[in-house]
Parts: structure tokens; C-alpha cells; sequence
């Protein structure tokens, strides 16, 4: 099951703390692709990013080409993108490098975050599409506050204690 919480109204956390700090948590989805962005956070910044993206899928689908399935690798170390059958590393952005996560407020499938890249120093702004992963941006802006693996694992067993 891919979704941080459960279906149930107390919204209890279905990772445990050791698996979020220890390992990873594995999701899938469609990546639209990356666009530079000027700002490394935003609504307006990633809201501009998804619509770029958004277009040149709606290009790419006119012209017969499926946007692309990946799986998402969330640990403390970063967001590894990968290609689902062969597990090839495609992105690999660094914990510290990530300054931005949402998901779209038009379009709860939509989600994004922005990383500076370690080349180039741009920052660049990811693009997903997901119905079954809509809990992403809240597993990822966990890490990305509490990126240091014992202050991982002290909020989120914190976070389990208010909300059970």
C-alpha cells in the first residue's frame, strides 16, 4: 500500500519511525519531467513549473508518446528517481538540496519539489502525476525539515504520539 496514512478518520501513520529513518519508502509514478526555476521555493514558482510541464505532456500525448512511469525512493538521504524495472537511477537529489515540496491545489495528482542541482547550481523543479501517492509531499516536507536522521526519527515518533 503507497499511502503514508491509512484510510481510517484518525489518520494514523502507516510507516513506522524505523522505516522512514533507516530505509526508504518506495512510490510510484508518472514523471512529467524537470524545468528550471528562477526561485528555489514558491507556490507561483512551482504553479508556473507545472503548467510548462503540463503542456508538453499534453504535446508529447498528442503526439502518441506515454509520459514516462518511475519509481520514487523517499529516505533521509534524498529522493532517488528511478526506472521501475530496471531500478537505473535516473535523478538522484540530495536531501540538503531539496528547498520546496507541494502538490498542486488544482490537481491533487500533481506534486512537486525543487532541488539544486549539484552541476549546474540551478535550481530545478520535478514533476510527478499520481493518483495513489497523494500523501508524497507531506512523507517528502517531513524529511526535508528534519533531514538529519535522529531528528528524523524524534519528530516522527513525536508526531505519531499527537496523532494516535
Amino acid at each position: 500500500m503507497n499511502r503514508a496514512f491509512s484510510r481510517k478518520k484518525d489518520k494514523t501513520w502507516m510507516h513506522t519511525p524505523e522505516a522512514l529513518s533507516k530505509h526508504f519508502i518506495p512510490y510510484n509514478a508518472k514523471f512529467l519531467g524537470s524545468t528550471e526555476v528562477e526561485q528555489p521555493k514558491g507556490t507561483e514558482v512551482v504553479r508556473d513549473a507545472v503548467r510548462k510541464l503540463k503542456f508538453a505532456r499534453h504535446i508529447k500525448k498528442s503526439e502518441g508518446q506515454k509520459i514516462p512511469k518511475v519509481e520514487l525512493q523517499i529516505s533521509i538521504y534524498g529522493v532517488k528517481i528511478l526506472e521501475p524495472k530496471t531500478k537505473e537511477v535516473q535523478h538522484n537529489c540530495q536531501l540538503h538540496r531539496i528547498s520546496f515540496c507541494a502538490d498542486d491545489k488544482t490537481d491533487k495528482r500533481i506534486f512537486t519539489f525543487i532541488c539544486k542541482d549539484s552541476e549546474s547550481n540551478k535550481h530545478l523543479c520535478y514533476v510527478f502525476d499520481s493518483e495513489k501517492c497523494v500523501s508524497i509531499p507531506d512523507v517528502l516536507g517531513w524529511f526535508v525539515l528534519f533531514y538529519k536522521p535522529g531528528i528524523v526519527f524524534l519528530a516522527l515518533v513525536k508526531y505519531l504520539k499527537m496523532n494516535n
